[in-house]
């Protein structure tokens, strides 16, 4: 929950679109600066102004429009960006390149779960009993 004078800097500094998109998606106002951008869209911000665990933040790309808090997802962070936001590394994946990812890794992607392109076992082994299939005889 955020004060009122806080509520009040935000609305003013974001614009009262971007103020009323955040008050729905994420519940609270957040300013800060632009520290960096992932391929996926997604941009990264910091305050240092705020109280420890709210200084670092992801707006996501599928967070411009108003409706879109089922489409956002904690695994549309990639593994670089999710050490800066959890204060593993000091400094952002833009700054510093510790963090590399090998270029033999599979590409990233988010947790598909509950979607349509979700993953989906089939039985590849033999049934061990047959459908019985009744068969029709003509009337007489």
């Amino acid at each position: 929950m955020s004060s009122l004078p806080r509520t009040i800097k935000g609305f003013f500094s974001l614009g009262p679109s971007r103020f009323m998109r955040q008050l729905n998606n994420i519940g609270d106002t957040k300013v800060g600066t632009l520290v960096g951008t992932d391929q996926f869209g997604n941009k990264y911000f910091e305050n240092l102004n705020e109280s420890y665990g709210r200084t670092r933040w992801v707006q996501f790309a599928k967070e411009d429009t108003y409706f879109s808090r089922a489409e956002m997802n904690a695994t549309q962070v990639p593994a670089e960006w999710h050490g800066w936001l959890h204060r593993m590394l000091d400094a952002p994946p833009t700054v510093d390149k510790t963090m590399v990812v090998p270029k033999w890794s599979v590409e990233f992607t988010e947790n598909l779960t509950g979607s349509p392109k979700a993953f989906k076992t089939y039985n590849t082994t033999r049934p061990k009993f047959q459908a019985w299939t009744p068969k029709v005889a003509p009337r007489a």
